[in-house]
């Protein structure tokens, strides 16, 4: 009877993915009967949440246009489940990891009225069905969309009770909160630290300020934003050792999904005497005549807080950097830097926080050009050799297709690139897919948080 009573006061909610939760959930227990909530924690195609096996049982009972819209929804989420805590993400829709995509999928935030920008990595607790962690909802750069045209704000900061700049810090977000009589918190990602050496970074550092768990519990029901700043985990600005914490960047209502503003952020920090961002006395028109002043190992840029509506503007050489190093990386570039013999000049060009991921890569690719000419290698050897012909006709009976042209290459001795094709002109390029990667999350399955 408490659940259902729980049930009707979250369909009362400000929230639209812990809305769109019960109703799946409703309807699950509509059709079923009972509720269960087991689920295959993980980062592989093998995990399923509870919520993503709800929604694959109603598909199965009965298909019908609001089922396929659940599917829909879920298809456009990362999800991850830890006992009763189900967090909720957006996709990587610029994921360097993934090559085959070059869009950034903008318009997924107006679908659902919305819905995906408070997909966060919010977190839910599936049996009360209660917000856990609110972190913010998503917002975007200067000038990313007409929304955040420079037009459009500088009218919002001419019609503003009250606008921020604050310091934008490069490191990663994680939120904690006081639940069930403990501290919970969560990554991009991650909710378990088992499976998250920073997440359970994070809670060592909340463990030696007395600080963090005072704030945490003086303020249940509020989710608490930092950002992770530690050498381990280098993005483009370069911190040092002493630099390294939990910064408080925000704080947000669970109940009513109002953020404090920069100003309240400030004030709780050093009330409790944590580190935090800071705040510039600076107008629009002072930041935008100063970003080229700032190179990218010193500074990212700032975020601008209009009335709670939030939009990033970086500095330029950061900008700069940061889309290099998102090229760079991609898997695609990788695969041409090897085929085009350029990997080492690679490698040299980028931050060594990013050479464990594309080494990574480098090795599957390795791997298949070595197995493949090691084919090659063993049917030419076996073809016979007396005269053009007969060799041409073995090939073309007894080997397979896809080796055929580089065992004829070999013969007439003339040079081939296993995953490059037609180097004079237009040259094509292997996708890891065509090497027999089918899920590239699989490769960095331990560093997804």
């Amino acid at each position: 009877m408490l659940e259902v009573l729980f049930w009707v006061i979250s369909n009362m909610s400000w929230n639209p993915v812990l809305n769109k939760f019960v109703e799946i959930k409703n309807e699950y227990k509509n059709k079923f009967g009972v509720i269960t909530y087991s689920y295959v924690e993980g980062y592989t195609d093998e995990s399923k949440t509870c919520l993503e096996r709800w929604v694959e049982e109603l598909n199965n009972s009965a298909p019908c246009e609001q089922y396929r819209e659940y599917e829909d929804i879920l298809s456009c989420l990362e999800l991850n489940q830890h006992g009763n805590f189900l967090l909720l993400r957006y996709g990587r829709y610029s994921n360097v990891y993934d090559g085959e995509e070059e869009a950034s999928g903008e318009d997924i935030w107006e679908r659902y009225g919305g819905f995906y920008r408070e997909c966060r990595s919010i977190v839910i607790d599936v049996v009360r069905c209660r917000i856990v962690l609110c972190p913010f909802r998503k917002f975007m750069n200067l000038n990313e969309t007409e929304e955040t045209s420079l037009e459009n704000i500088q009218k919002r900061i001419a019609a503003a009770k009250t606008v921020e700049f604050s310091n934008k810090l490069d490191g990663s977000m994680q939120s904690a909160t006081w639940y069930n009589g403990k501290i919970v918190m969560a990554g991009s990602q991650a909710i378990n630290p088992d499976n998250s050496w920073r997440l359970r970074d994070g809670y060592r550092m909340i463990g030696e300020l007395p600080g963090y768990t005072q704030m945490l519990r003086d303020h249940i029901g509020t989710t608490f934003i930092f950002e992770y700043i530690s050498l381990k985990d280098a993005h483009v600005v370069k911190y040092t050792k002493e630099q390294e914490g939990l910064y408080l960047i925000g704080i947000r209502d669970n109940e009513s999904g109002r953020e404090c503003s920069y100003k309240e952020v400030l004030e709780c920090a050093n009330r409790y005497n944590i580190p935090t961002t800071e705040l510039f006395d600076k107008t629009l028109d002072v930041i935008l005549s100063e970003l080229d002043d700032k190179s990218s190992d010193e500074a990212e840029g700032f975020v601008i807080n209009i009335d709670g509506y939030k939009v990033k503007l970086k500095y330029n050489d950061y900008v700069h950097i940061h889309k290099a190093l998102s090229k760079l990386s991609s898997i695609n570039l990788i695969i041409r830097s090897i085929a085009d013999e350029q990997y080492d000049d690679l490698i040299s060009k980028l931050p060594v926080a990013y050479h464990d991921d594309v080494k990574k890569i480098a090795t599957i690719v390795v791997n298949y050009i070595e197995t493949t000419e090691s084919a090659i290698r063993e049917y030419y050897n076996k073809a016979p050799k007396d005269n053009k012909k007969n060799f041409m006709i073995w090939i073309d009976k007894n080997v397979p297709k896809k080796y055929r042209g580089y065992c004829k290459s070999l013969y007439l001795g003339k040079p081939f690139n296993v995953i490059k094709s037609n180097e004079s002109g237009n040259p094509k390029y292997l996708k890891l897919k065509d090497m027999g990667i089918s899920n590239y999350a699989d490769i960095f399955a331990e560093e997804t948080e």
